[in-house]
């Protein structure tokens, strides 16, 4: 649907973009955009950006930078007037990409992270960066800690962003820990807090690699995700019902 939309409205004013949370990266984002045709600009995250909620979502950017309901957007398709100028104010809220892994950057968070330990938001930014940078041991280290004193059902049963930050910090464990039992507890336990389609791809491949990975024309194996996805459903509604 988006690339025909693409092809009829695409030009110098407007422009749609995807974005893949995924946490195999762009490779993986690739077999599915390479499989569909997709030809507007796509991005890969391959740390699963928090704040997203229930996947896929759609947002429309107006000219400004305001986010606004994808509802009816085909009508906001008109100017709003000249482009504001992107101040230093509004720089200072993000962190530019080449900066992500910057000592400098890393050093500030991870001192936040000591005077906060338990602070998910922070944790699960740091840990991002440690697996960026292959330091899986220390994303282990900051992820258990955070989470050792989690109500892991408590937060499930209440929902809201709270089970989507968990749910976030559990799928980026599932990417630190070696042990193989370790890494599909934590993945199936981020299903159970944010049961979204795309966290059931990405617990499938974690499940079972061989189903996504290596094969032939680089397709996946969409009857095993959709069955895992099944299996995952039905499990985590008796997980939330026991104590």
């Amino acid at each position: 649907m988006w690339q025909q939309k693409f092809e009829q409205y695409g030009n110098d004013d407007f422009t749609i973009v995807g974005l893949a949370l995924d946490i195999d990266g762009v490779s993986a984002a690739n077999q599915y955009y390479k499989r569909f045709g997709v030809k507007f600009p796509v991005l890969a995250d391959a740390d699963y950006a928090t704040g997203f909620g229930a996947v896929p979502r759609t947002f429309f950017v107006d000219e400004h930078g305001v986010i606004h309901s994808a509802r009816r957007w085909e009508t906001q398709l008109k100017s709003a007037g000249p482009l504001r100028p992107v101040t230093q104010e509004i720089r200072d809220q993000f962190t530019a990409p080449g900066e992500r892994l910057a000592p400098q950057d890393i050093a500030r968070l991870s001192a936040a992270v000591e005077e906060r330990p338990e602070g998910l938001d922070l944790v699960t930014d740091l840990a991002s960066r440690y697996l960026a940078l292959g330091l899986s041991d220390r994303a282990e280290m900051i992820l258990k800690r955070a989470l050792k004193d989690v109500e892991v059902r408590a937060v499930a049963k209440a929902g809201s962003d709270a089970a989507v930050l968990v749910g976030q910090a559990y799928l980026l464990l599932s990417r630190a820990v070696e042990d193989r039992a370790e890494k599909v507890e934590a993945a199936t336990l981020s299903f159970y807090l944010n049961p979204s389609i795309g966290f059931g791809k990405q617990i499938a491949r974690v499940i079972a690699p061989e189903k996504f990975d290596g094969r032939p024309q680089g397709d996946f194996d969409n009857q095993f995700r959709e069955a895992t996805l099944r299996r995952l459903r039905r499990e985590r509604s008796e997980w939330l019902e026991g104590e």
